[in-house]
């Protein structure tokens, strides 16, 4: 009887030097876990200013496209004016070349 009392204390104590095994390793990994998410919400910190100033410059680029379509149809118009007029001078002098041709 003292000896299965002594078997029984022996595997209690194994018990509970298993479980305490077990906590430690737990409380290890979790303050691993910890560790890592630190490391994870100061680079999240870190990439903020990054993607902050990623979206000002896109910002900026669709204002330039914007100008730039505006410019560009500015000019288009202009051309086409230019290309008017040309018509125009170009009609002209032949109206007047006719105009001489038959005259003189």
């Amino acid at each position: 009887m003292l000896f299965q009392q002594q078997q029984q204390q022996h595997h209690v104590e194994q018990y509970v030097q298993n479980r305490s095994t077990a906590i430690e390793a737990v409380e290890s990994t979790l303050q691993e876990l910890g560790g890592i998410f630190q490391q994870l919400a100061q680079m999240v910190a870190e990439q903020r200013d990054t993607v902050q100033r990623i979206e000002a410059n896109a910002e900026d680029i669709e204002l330039n496209i914007n100008e730039a379509q505006n410019q560009l149809l500015r000019y288009y118009r202009n051309i086409s004016s230019d290309r008017w007029l040309m018509i125009k001078i170009f009609l002209t002098i032949i109206f007047i070349f006719l105009v001489m041709s038959l005259v003189g």
